[in-house]
């Protein structure tokens, strides 16, 4: 009985573990295909992929020369004449059946599968009824308690139940024929005994389903979460490229203008161009000071550790003024709330951007930026007035992809931005009416949610 628990407990029957349901082996869910080369139906029962076992294989036809010797000392006891050569012959064919089953799980032939189906019928009729006829059994039930159990291991519990009824109808008859007596032991004992089979090998039928379909559901799950984490990297990657441009975007084209108008000045050689050469070389300096500024608050703005928003536009508008000798107020309503850091990073892009296009367009224009905490949505305006310089050498630089790309980041997170010219007198106060007809300078609008 060791040994036979040990051949019920045999990986070896089982699909390959790596396998996924409804691919591959058939042997558990019973379809008939063509399997690799050999293209052979497998008929629920075998396969001709499978790794074969040199451990596993040896053990079944071990097994096999057990059962056989110590089932033909049983039969040589009734002698070889009769009832005891019939007995003898019944015996051969179950071994012959036993060899089949095992030939056809281990060799990769075309039909190996057909060869495993009949060699489990022949052992599993053969063995009922040598059961049902025999006093002395002795190893006769182990034949069809075996093919119970793997044919309901591997097709649907219906089917199996079809081919385990004959087998227990073979068994029955057999054991009627020789009393009742025989009928009610064997005939009923051992027809229990196949039922039992029966019910482990849909159990364990069951089992293999939930865990093959359990260890597809790890797999799926795995490879969501690596795509998952996969597409979190990339927009990570695309949003630090975004700051990085920027920073380096907005720096280097005013450093690149300040230089190239001392320059400028230098070539003329006048003592004025001189002085004022000195006051861009100065200011360029400035720009790359806060250029290395702008870079370490992108740094702290990813790492979600940036200073609040007021005091970001406070420090620009302070630095406009700075720059220009322009005022620039700031005008903060509602209670502010810190944001998600693309969202803040957002904001005060667009407030950087606008002064820039201030700095470049109008010259010496007030500005007014108005930032409104709304309570499902944050809006910020930054407004300039007319110019009060000639233009400079400053209009001329830049792509002119600085509103485009504001536009963009604020789509990326579910917001808009507008920008257009602006009616004279906005944002000015004093009373003063505005005149819609005149030039009144540049406004930008970003509205986001939250």
């Amino acid at each position: 009985m060791g040994l036979l628990r040990d051949l019920l407990r045999r990986d070896a029957d089982l699909p390959p573990r790596d396998t996924p349901p409804g691919a591959g082996d058939s042997r558990i869910t019973g379809g008939a295909r063509y399997a690799g080369r050999s293209g052979g139906p497998t008929f629920g029962i075998a396969s001709a992929e499978r790794d074969i076992r040199p451990r596993e294989f040896s053990s079944r036809f071990i097994a096999l020369l057990v059962l056989s010797f110590v089932q033909l000392g049983t039969v040589d006891k009734l002698g070889w004449h009769g009832f005891g050569l019939a007995a003898g012959i019944i015996s051969v064919l179950c071994v012959l059946g036993w060899a089949a089953w095992v030939l056809g799980w281990a060799l990769p032939w075309r039909y190996s599968p057909h060869l495993a189906l009949t060699g489990l019928l022949v052992m599993g009729t053969c063995g009922a009824a040598l059961t049902g006829l025999l006093k002395d059994t002795g190893v006769a039930p182990v034949f069809p308690a075996i093919a119970c159990v793997v044919i309901s291991t591997r097709w649907p519990a219906g089917r199996a139940a079809l081919v385990v009824g004959w087998f227990e109808l073979a068994l029955l008859v057999c054991a009627a024929t020789q009393g009742w007596h025989q009928f009610a032991t064997n005939g009923l004992g051992y027809g229990g005994l196949l039922a039992g089979m029966y019910g482990l090998g849909v159990g364990r039928r069951s089992y293999i389903l939930r865990a093959e379909s359990a260890e597809a559901l790890v797999k799926e799950t795995e490879r969501a979460n690596h795509e998952e984490a996969h597409a979190a990297a990339l927009a990570e990657r695309s949003r630090i490229a975004r700051e990085i441009h920027d920073v380096l975007a907005h720096s280097l084209a005013a450093l690149t203008v300040q230089l190239e108008a001392a320059d400028a000045l230098l070539d003329s050689g006048a003592e004025p161009g001189v002085v004022k050469a000195h006051d861009y070389v100065k200011k360029s300096r400035r720009i790359a000071r806060e250029g290395l500024i702008e870079t370490r608050r992108a740094i702290a703005a990813l790492r979600e550790d940036s200073p609040p928003l007021p005091e970001l536009l406070y420090a620009l508008a302070d630095a406009y003024h700075a720059d220009t000798g322009a005022d620039a107020e700031v005008e903060v309503e509602g209670l502010p709330r810190p944001l998600k850091a693309d969202a803040g990073l957002t904001v005060y892009r667009a407030a950087q951007e606008s002064l820039t296009n201030v700095r470049k367009h109008a010259p010496g224009a007030p500005v007014w930026l108005t930032m409104v905490f709304g309570e499902e949505e944050l809006v910020l305006t930054i407004a300039n007035g007319a110019p009060t310089e000639p233009p400079s050498e400053l209009a001329e630089s830049g792509g002119g992809y600085g509103l485009a790309g504001l536009k963009e980041r604020a789509e990326l997170i579910g917001g808009s931005l507008e920008a257009g010219p602006r009616a004279a007198g906005e944002n000015e106060g004093d009373g003063k009416d505005a005149d819609e007809d005149s030039d009144g300078g540049w406004q930008v609008t970003l509205r986001l949610r939250g």
